[in-house]
């Protein structure tokens, strides 16, 4: 699943049958930044995108795309998941959504 959660609690989410990589991260913001355009030009001027300090996130090729299409990010501190608003949507959702027995999660 890679998911973005704006100011607002907006989710922008996709499930995937594939292990997260720089390739998946440029799809999914390919898909994101043409329905961001498409809701208004100045999107970039008034938003940031945080993301944490995962390899596919921080790789050579997604610097180089952040890059070209002008997207502005910000990256978490290392092991910063309280940092992240978009953890407490993962974290309610692995012990809501999926896991109707309630077992235990990484992250509670």
């Amino acid at each position: 699943m890679i998911t973005a959660l704006d100011s607002f609690g907006k989710l922008y989410m996709t499930l995937v049958q594939a292990n997260s990589n720089s390739n998946m991260m440029e799809l999914y913001f390919s898909h994101f930044i043409k329905l961001m355009d498409s809701k208004s030009k100045t999107w970039r001027n008034d938003n940031i995108i945080l993301l944490d300090n995962a390899s596919y996130h921080t790789s050579e090729a997604m610097m180089e795309f952040f890059e070209k299409y002008q997207v502005p990010i910000i990256f978490t501190g290392p092991h910063s998941y309280s940092a992240s608003p978009i953890e407490l949507f993962f974290a309610h959702f692995k012990r809501a959504d999926i896991n109707p027995r309630k077992l235990t999660t990484g992250k509670q």
